[in-house]
């Protein structure tokens, strides 16, 4: 990390604020200036100091970053980085990140996507989830530079976007930026992290967002493949160079390549070099990869097999449903039944007839539950087991 701040040109700027600019000489001085042999943990914010501190860790004796929900986490010096999954099915794990790990994965994303010294990155993900983390690391490794926002709003992140030339986004932050176009001048839009809704794709780039679906893991730093700039756009995304993507065991991606971390906090080093991960896809004939949901939340209900996030991006398209999550209840005749929680301003039977005309029967939900906020995570995604009480408590 030292290495890559110091044969930066030292004047160009690295991180951005609304307060200030501090050049790669200044980001330099900073992190030196915090570098510690302890290793630490770090419970980070979209703040500059923040930002060092983490960059510090990473290039000291190693950095476990921790977010909301993740109150007490080891101090363990066992890799320069440890971050978290998002345990949207089961308790987070620690996942230990090599230099070799990161610098692999700076290196693919700038080959994959072409982003150089005269690129700057909008940065408003979270900086404990690797979403965030990697726009630092890619940029810091490339020379580039940071545009650093204290969150996600929708009307001072679409102004940001008018200022640099990339961003990466999670399908609702894409949802609320369309309704702030045109846009210009942008290179390219990231879109990972869940289901992207039929039809969104297209009105981004109605409005001047060159959006590329993009798929990756805590395991493996972020994207492993990103869609080809270039490309027509669809929901699919190209291996990035030097990943090899399979699909094995029923469906489930498998991900090889020098970005894959060497285990979990607390695990043996993986003797696989092969990482089997939790989603399901399919590859196309052109290598290309396309993603389906998480292998683990599955629904069987009369003998098929549902994917929960085909029916909430089905049910994402309706302009008035804000968020969705799907879920299977217990059913003595079906084995499990579809039950949609949702957030939005429309009623239980228009929702009816907006599934029933766009998915076959099997796959419409069954019961409907209409709240005010959708359980989630501690890296925001909806939390399904929280989402599944939910609804048993319900019944009673």
């Amino acid at each position: 990390m030292i290495e890559w701040l110091s044969r930066a040109d030292p004047n160009r700027p690295f991180l951005v604020t609304a307060e200030r600019s501090w050049s790669y000489r200044e980001t330099l001085d900073e992190v030196t200036g915090r570098l510690s042999r302890e290793p630490r943990v770090l419970r980070p914010t979209l703040a500059a100091v923040s930002v060092f501190e983490l960059m510090a860790g990473i290039a000291g004796g190693g950095v476990t970053v921790t977010g909301p929900g993740i109150e007490t986490a080891p101090v363990t010096g066992s890799a320069p980085l440890v971050v978290f999954t998002s345990g949207s099915t089961g308790a987070p794990k620690g996942v230990r990140l090599t230099m070799s790990n990161l610098t692999a994965a700076a290196r693919a994303s700038a080959s994959h996507l072409g982003h150089g010294v005269d690129d700057t990155w909008v940065l408003a993900m979270p900086l404990h989830h690797v979403g965030g983390i990697s726009i630092l690391v890619r940029q810091a490794w490339t020379g580039g530079a940071v545009r650093l926002l204290p969150g996600f709003e929708p009307t001072g992140f679409a102004a940001a976007l008018h200022d640099v030339t990339m961003a990466s986004v999670v399908p609702t932050m894409l949802t609320r930026l369309v309704e702030h176009g045109p846009y210009q001048g942008l290179r390219a839009v990231l879109v990972g992290g869940g289901p992207i809704p039929e039809g969104l794709l297209e009105r981004a780039v109605e409005v001047g967002l060159p959006v590329l679906p993009s798929y990756g893991l805590t395991e493996t730093f972020g994207q492993v493949a990103t869609l080809r700039p270039g490309t027509p756009v669809e929901k699919k995304a190209h291996h990035l160079p030097g990943v090899e993507l399979d699909i094995v065991d029923k469906g489930r991606i498998a991900v090889r390549g020098d970005q894959v971390s060497p285990g979990y906090v607390g695990e043996a080093d993986r003797e696989d070099p092969w990482f089997v991960t939790g989603d399901l896809g399919s590859i196309d004939p052109d290598g290309a990869i396309r993603v389906f949901g998480r292998a683990d939340t599955v629904i069987v209900t009369g003998g098929e097999n549902v994917s929960p996030e085909q029916v909430e991006s089905a049910l994402m398209e309706h302009p008035r449903v804000e968020t969705v999550v799907i879920v299977g209840l217990p059913h003595p005749e079906w084995g499990q039944q579809l039950s949609a929680v949702y957030v939005g301003d429309v009623e239980e039977d228009e929702l009816r007839a907006w599934a029933a005309d766009r998915l076959p029967g099997y796959m419409r939900p069954k019961r409907w539950m209409r709240v005010n906020r959708i359980p989630s995570t501690t890296l925001g995604k909806p939390d399904r087991t929280a989402v599944l009480r939910l609804c048993l408590d319900a019944d009673g």
